[in-house]
């Protein structure tokens, strides 16, 4: 069983457009895992994520430039068990999928999150065992 001493260790790719969610969601973050890299579109997400691979992706869906949805199909080429969370507003089948390991509707809560990120963890270890 994991727990959550395992966060301090990881290393996260936060990819939101709206700059307020984006600060708050990486401050939490920085203050429970090793590494968070931000993005504010899908592709400077992907390109990130080619430099730099992380070990969970979390991604809005809508954003300028390049879609959450587009970056996780790009991603899923290179990785195709990169673990990778949704967050978005939206409860419906466009902005959500059953590629990734979890989908969180905002606004974010922290504690689903830190278990999202677990649970994915955890499901990736399990298929590489």
């Amino acid at each position: 069983m994991m727990d959550v001493s395992v966060l301090k260790t990881l290393t996260v790719l936060y990819v939101e457009d709206d700059d307020y969610i984006r600060t708050m969601v990486a401050r939490f973050l920085k203050r429970r895992v090793a590494k968070v890299y931000e993005a504010v579109n899908g592709r400077e997400g992907l390109d990130i994520y080619i430099s730099n691979k992380a070990d969970i992706v979390i991604t809005d869906i809508q954003m300028p430039v390049m879609s959450g949805m587009k970056m996780i199909e790009e991603i899923h080429k290179i990785d195709g068990n990169q673990p990778i969370i949704i967050t978005t507003g939206y409860n419906d089948e466009h902005h959500t999928s059953g590629k990734v390991c979890r989908n969180i509707i905002k606004p974010i809560d922290n504690d689903e999150l830190v278990e999202s990120i677990i649970s994915c963890l955890r499901r990736k270890t399990e298929a590489e065992t």
